[in-house]
C-alpha cells in the first residue's frame, strides 16, 4: 500500500467513528469549567446576588482579576482605578460579565498538549476572536442586534473544531497509533470541516447557551432570510469578512467569499465604506498586535 494512503484511510475511518458518536448521542463533551458554571447560574437570575457572585469569583483568582480589569478600563479616565471585587460587578453589569465570564470559560477547549493540534487550535482561536470583534461592531452599526450577544456567537461559531481536534487525539491514542502527525493536514481539515458544526452544536447545548448562539453555530454557510437582521446573519457577514482578510482555517473560494459579504451587507443594511474601515483596523485589534 503506497505511503499516502495509510492517512487518506485513517482520516475516513477517524471520520466514521466521530460521525457514529455524533449519530447515537454518545459524544463525551466537555464539561464548562465548574467556577464559570456556577458563575453564569447565578447571574441567569434576575436580580444576581452580588455577595455570591463575589465568593465564587474569589475561588477563581485569574477570573477575579479579569474582572477588576474589565471594570478598570470600563472607568477609565473617570476616577481612581477599581480595586474591590463587589465594586467591579456592578459597574460592569451582567450582560458583560457573562460575556466575560464565557469567553474565560472558552479559552479552556482551545488548549492541547499536543503540538499539532495546539497549532491548529491557534488559527481556529484567531479566525474566531476575528469574527466576533467584527459581529460585535456590525451589530452596534446596524442597531437592534445585541452586540454582546454577537461577539459570543462569533466567538464560539467554530466552537467545535477545536473539541473535534480533542476527540479525534483521543480516538487515535485508542487506535495505538503513536507516531505525531501520522494524518495530513488535507485529511485533518477534511475531518475536521465535514462534522464540527454538531459537534458545536451538541457542546452549545450542553452548555445552555442561548439559542441565538446556538443557531449561529449550526450553520455558518446560508443567511436566514425569514430574520434577516438575526444574530447568526451577523456572525455569517462577519465570517465571510474575516476569511477574506486571510483569517481562516481551511480552504477558501474567492467568488463565494465575495458572494457572501454582498448578501449579507443587502440583508443587513448595513454602511458598506464604515465596515470596511472596521475590517481594515482589524489586525490591530488581535491580542499582541
Amino acid at each position: 500500500m503506497p505511503s499516502t494512503e495509510m492517512p487518506k484511510k485513517l482520516g475516513s475511518e477517524l471520520e466514521r467513528i466521530v460521525l457514529d458518536r455524533i449519530a447515537n448521542n454518545r459524544l463525551i463533551l466537555p464539561a464548562m469549567p465548574a467556577v464559570p458554571q456556577r458563575c453564569l447560574e447565578i447571574l441567569r437570575e434576575p436580580d444576581f446576588n452580588v455577595r455570591k457572585l463575589v465568593k465564587e469569583l474569589e475561588a477563581e483568582p485569574v477570573l477575579a482579576l479579569l474582572v477588576v480589569r474589565a471594570a478598570n478600563a470600563a472607568t477609565f479616565g473617570r476616577g481612581a482605578a477599581m480595586q474591590a471585587l463587589d465594586q467591579a460587578v456592578m459597574r460592569i453589569g451582567a450582560r458583560s460579565l457573562k460575556t466575560l465570564i464565557t469567553e474565560y470559560a472558552v479559552n479552556e477547549l482551545f488548549e492541547s498538549s499536543n503540538r499539532q493540534i495546539k497549532e491548529a487550535n491557534r488559527r481556529v482561536r484567531e479566525h474566531s476572536l476575528v469574527v466576533a470583534l467584527l459581529a460585535r461592531d456590525i451589530a452596534a452599526l446596524i442597531g437592534n442586534i445585541e452586540p454582546d450577544t454577537s461577539y459570543l456567537a462569533g466567538l464560539l461559531h467554530d466552537i467545535g473544531k477545536p473539541v473535534l481536534g480533542a476527540m479525534i487525539l483521543e480516538i487515535d491514542r485508542k487506535l495505538g497509533r503513536s507516531t505525531p502527525g501520522w494524518i495530513d493536514s488535507s485529511g485533518w481539515t477534511q475531518i475536521i470541516e465535514s462534522s464540527h458544526r454538531k459537534v458545536g452544536v451538541a457542546v452549545a447545548t450542553e452548555w445552555r447557551l442561548p439559542d441565538a448562539i446556538t443557531a449561529a453555530i449550526r450553520d455558518c454557510s446560508d443567511y436566514d432570510g425569514a430574520d434577516r437582521t438575526s444574530v447568526g446573519n451577523v456572525v455569517r457577514l462577519a465570517n465571510a469578512l474575516a476569511k477574506r482578510e486571510g483569517y481562516t482555517t481551511g480552504p477558501t473560494d474567492a467568488a463565494d467569499i465575495e458572494a457572501m459579504i454582498m448578501v449579507g451587507m443587502s440583508m443587513l443594511g448595513g454602511d458598506t465604506s464604515v465596515v470596511d474601515r472596521l475590517v481594515n483596523n482589524i489586525g490591530s485589534r488581535l491580542p499582541g498586535a
